[in-house]
């Protein structure tokens, strides 16, 4: 989960671990261990993580951390906070399928940060499994380091976004939205959408940084994830932006994704806004994308 990636670095950095990062995403990299991937079923990203542990395992890492995480940070957005099943317990997978995990330290053990009194003794406990002894008071002090991290890293986002918005507003630019999952972040998953919305003449900001700019409101379905309580808030938000519009990215046949667009769509028109949903899959042509943004701005310069 690239959102996390600053906050799990920083935590093992403040216990004097080395941090070793697994690159980009790549057709190459995804390639590197096709061989262990138990189902085609299961969504590109998936499939992706397996490409990243066999990267870090060439690298001649000897510790591996890809925690089972049920529940992502608490964001106040929705009726609860859990991670994607997959996003959730794909450690288990790899742990069951990619055959050199098990000569090395694969800490795949569950865990949960969105409990911060429970977390110290219980990582704690979880990393005295596998390394020499770490005090409390150590775990403590890496937890705060962590979470400040990912303050900051919340903070950029935004403040970025920000001043994204300014100038686009001073330049007189369309606004848009770009919302998904944290996956639609990496350029292997994305294929440069973001650089074909910005050739396009508009700016371009994600969900994550405006959905925190909206209170919490009722939805028509059981809003429990986390990702989804981001588009939906930043649906609402778009609707109360009259230069702003949402479009928003899905990928893989998730099986949810019916159940959100349709959420999604709702918000959207209740604002008079447009609902736009572009599909990415394996995808590397992007013409019928192309298409589909410039109809979007076509509409809304015809409404202007």
């Amino acid at each position: 989960m690239y959102e996390l990636l600053p906050f799990w670095s920083a935590f093992f950095k403040s216990l004097d671990f080395e941090v070793i990062v697994s690159p980009f995403s790549s057709h190459e990299l995804y390639l590197k261990a096709q061989h262990t991937i138990p189902s085609d079923t299961v969504c590109y990203p998936a499939k992706l993580s397996h490409g990243h542990i066999q990267y870090l395992l060439d690298e001649g890492c000897t510790n591996i951390f890809y925690p089972c995480m049920t529940y992502n940070i608490d964001e106040h957005l929705g009726d609860n906070n859990y991670n994607c099943p997959v996003v959730a317990y794909y450690p288990e997978v790899i742990q069951a399928n990619v055959p050199e995990v098990k000569d090395i330290t694969f800490i795949y053990d569950y865990i949960g940060i969105h409990r911060p009194k429970d977390f110290v003794g219980k990582m704690q406990a979880i990393l005295g499994k596998y390394f020499d002894r770490i005090s409390k008071k150590e775990v403590k002090t890496a937890l705060d380091a962590a979470y400040e991290e990912h303050a900051l890293f919340l903070e950029k986002t935004r403040t970025k976004a920000a001043e994204i918005v300014s100038k686009a507003r001073a330049a007189g630019k369309p606004i848009l939205v770009v919302a998904g999952r944290p996956y639609h972040l990496d350029p292997e998953v994305n294929h440069g959408i973001d650089k074909l919305v910005t050739e396009c003449g508009a700016a371009l900001i994600t969900e994550d940084s405006v959905s925190h700019l909206v209170t919490p409101f009722k939805t028509n379905v059981l809003n429990q994830w986390t990702y989804h309580s981001r588009l939906y808030a930043a649906a609402r938000y778009v609707t109360t932006q009259p230069d702003m519009d949402l479009v928003q990215l899905v990928s893989f046949g998730c099986g949810v994704d019916a159940i959100v667009a349709d959420e999604v769509r709702s918000i959207l028109r209740a604002g008079k806004k447009i609902y736009t949903q572009i599909k990415i899959d394996e995808i590397t042509n992007l013409g019928a994308v192309k298409i589909r943004l410039r109809s979007l701005f076509a509409v809304l310069a015809e409404r202007q």
